[in-house]
């Protein structure tokens, strides 16, 4: 997403918050909201969008660009679902199927890719993203992207005869919070997230 398609996107997102209003939007959130700010947690980070100045930090600095679209687009689609903890594959979300060979490609063959032969890294690594240990799988963790939108990884360990497998699940509550688009914009961003963990894990 680049140049003025990014542009227009941007500014759709901007528009989207300003006609749910913040107040609504924290409530939903749940955020704080302060001075025209909203705050709330981001994959084990802290989010701040202004509103006055548009400006969106993640960590402390600027977010980068799909971070930004996908925090505007939570405020401003959220709802008063809280999650189900009921888990379900990105296959069988509403207009899952349309996404799902590029999702199952870039994101679930390359979670499998980066754990089968390390399940226990998978914990490591998503300590460090607030994560929790789950009981599915060889290993499993759960990562709260948003505070209504959890999504579990799922790691099989891979031996001399057979390879690994893994999966990315999302509450079923999710679709009522985010468009389908956007939760595959977060499998990419938890494998992302994880990579770097696991990297920072070894140095």
């Amino acid at each position: 997403m680049k140049g003025d398609g990014y542009r227009y996107a941007l500014e759709l997102a901007w528009k989207g918050l300003t006609c749910r209003g913040l107040e609504e939007a924290a409530r939903n959130a749940p955020a704080h909201l302060d001075d025209g700010r909203l705050t709330l947690s981001f994959l084990g980070r802290e989010a701040v969008v202004d509103a006055r100045s548009r400006t969106v930090s993640v960590g402390g600095k600027g977010a980068a660009t799909m971070e930004t679209m996908l925090v505007l687009h939570y405020l401003a689609g959220v709802g008063a679902a809280v999650p189900s903890s009921e888990w379900t594959s990105f296959l069988q979300l509403p207009g899952g199927h349309a996404y799902y060979g590029a999702f199952k490609r870039r994101i679930i063959d390359e979670v499998a890719s980066l754990f089968q032969h390390r399940p226990g890294s998978l914990l490591a690594a998503a300590m460090r993203l607030g994560g929790k240990r789950l009981s599915m799988g060889d290993a499993s963790v759960r990562l709260d992207v948003f505070p209504k939108v959890p999504v579990a990884v799922v790691v099989w360990a891979g031996d001399d005869e057979m390879d690994g497998s893994a999966n990315v699940l999302f509450d079923r509550s999710a679709p009522l919070h985010l468009p389908v688009e956007d939760l595959a914009e977060i499998g990419t961003l938890v494998l992302d997230m994880l990579s770097r963990a696991v990297e920072a894990l070894s140095n």
